[in-house]
């Protein structure tokens, strides 16, 4: 274990991010404050990080409006695995919380870890031009590395932790108290601490409609249970299954996700598998957590590039009660696909989204194939996603087709013909409708990135 003060006297501070970013897989970022231009002066450096398939979660405090939005909106939709989250105390009345307030920047990969902890936020004058102190601890995977990542666990799975991709409200109240809280007048204060009220309102619902038993994770969760699952009665075990056929079979680039033509962004179908896993778990811990559940999950590698991740219900949990509920037909041990009559009720587009992203992190694909392809320009002139479906379920994709269409999703959709088919449908969706948080996956945002360049050069030729 090495141990050493960084400074921006000698830019130390801002070398060793950027030399993180180049020798880490993961980087968990918990800050008070951060700006935009913190961010710009390590674009290129973020974006090489997450092409070579790094993980970034970022967690910012958004109560003393100092943060700025588009960073936090920079850092939620970046092509790749990042994910950021706001923190906000909403309710007033429990002092012992207190304010966010940490420095905390943890890089890690399989063997290494550096962590950096000191007086540091995650803005320009922090990182660059400021007089601070930080001290990082550098060296081997120990049992300080483990505190520390579940000390990050922690903050990033609190209730009063929000993920702003899917909550734009929450980002459109807090801008207006951000640029209120940036002009000095005479009524400033007054007016702050109405727009205060409003962000705490708002946050306030967002954290409220956790704790309900048809909340986003659970609507997620029943997506996931529709998509390819198998339940145990008897043990109350729930198995998530996530297995894909082999990428560009007979290719030489067969199991990976690589399309030469379009991109140069390669990543192994393993990698990939694992890293949807690893999201799909956060997800259901956020569930467990936010009902206050014991429930245990695990995940497992099966073999090849499947992936199954196994819930244990407790003998109380809610979570199995309401799925119990549904009264699931079950075929051959496995969950017969279905869309429960909350979802297809549902006026609420967070919802029906959620219930989608969690079928479609199963059992979707993106594709340039599938004969779309301009022979005349010689280019592949759309991207699609496909939504794979039972052979025999006709209702099943008139429901899916509704679905979308509550949620926005009409232009560029067309679903195969069941009774022309033996084997499974499939609904076909031009990716510019989709919204960016139904894309998933983190490499399938960096492919998309990748192929409106693409179609942009070959608009110039």
């Amino acid at each position: 274990m090495k141990i050493t003060i960084l400074q921006n006297s000698d830019e130390s501070f801002y070398k060793t991010i950027k030399e993180g970013l180049q020798w880490a897989d993961s980087l968990y970022i918990g800050v008070a404050y951060a700006s935009y231009g913190a961010f710009k002066s390590l674009r290129g450096d973020l974006q090489a990080f997450l092409r070579n398939n790094g993980r970034l979660r970022a967690l910012f405090d958004i109560e003393k409006f100092i943060t700025e939005k588009k960073l936090i909106e920079e850092l939620a939709t970046i092509p790749g695995d990042s994910e950021c989250k706001v923190f906000i105390n909403v309710d007033q009345s429990i002092d012992f919380i207190g304010h966010y307030h940490p420095k905390f920047y943890l890089f890690h990969n399989k063997d290494l870890y550096r962590v950096i902890i000191g007086s540091s936020n995650f803005t320009l004058g922090g990182i660059k031009h400021n007089i601070e102190c930080n001290l990082t601890i550098y060296g081997k995977q120990d049992e300080l590395f483990s505190n520390l990542v579940n000390y990050f666990n922690e903050l990033w799975t609190a209730e009063y932790s929000i993920n702003v991709l899917g909550h734009g409200e929450l980002l459109d109240v807090y801008q207006q108290a951000f640029q209120k809280n940036a002009r000095a007048d005479a009524t400033k204060a007054r007016k702050l601490q109405i727009l205060r009220t409003k962000v705490h309102s708002t946050a306030g619902q967002i954290v409220q409609l956790k704790k309900v038993i048809l909340n986003e994770e659970f609507a997620y969760l029943l997506g996931l249970l529709s998509a390819n699952s198998k339940i145990n009665s008897r043990k109350r075990e729930l198995t998530i299954d996530l297995h894909r056929g082999i990428a560009n079979r007979r290719k030489p680039y067969e199991g990976y996700y690589y399309n030469p033509d379009i991109s140069d962004y390669k990543i192994s179908q393993y990698d990939a598998h694992k890293k949807d896993v690893d999201r799909i778990s956060e997800n259901i811990n956020l569930l467990t957590k936010h009902l206050r559940t014991k429930d245990r999950f695990s995940t497992q590698h099966v073999g090849g590039y499947r992936f199954q991740i196994k819930i244990k219900f407790e003998k109380n949990s809610v979570i199995y009660d309401e799925i119990k509920n549904l009264n699931l037909k079950v075929s051959k041990g496995k969950v017969v696909p279905f869309i429960p009559e909350s979802i297809l009720d549902s006026k609420d587009m967070k919802i029906i989204t959620s219930f989608l992203r969690g079928y479609c992190d199963l059992k979707s694909r993106m594709s340039v194939s599938d004969g779309i392809y301009d022979t005349k320009k010689q280019i592949y002139s759309l991207l699609r996603m496909g939504i794979s479906l039972p052979h025999n379920a006709t209702q099943l994709i008139k429901q899916f087709l509704m679905l979308l269409e509550k949620i926005g999703v009409k232009k560029g959709v067309s679903a195969t013909d069941p009774s022309q088919r033996s084997r499974e449908n499939l609904i076909r969706i031009d990716v510019r409708s989709v919204p960016y948080d139904l894309v998933g996956t983190h490499w399938r945002r960096i492919f998309l990135k990748d192929f409106a360049s693409y179609m942009q050069s070959k608009r110039g030729d």
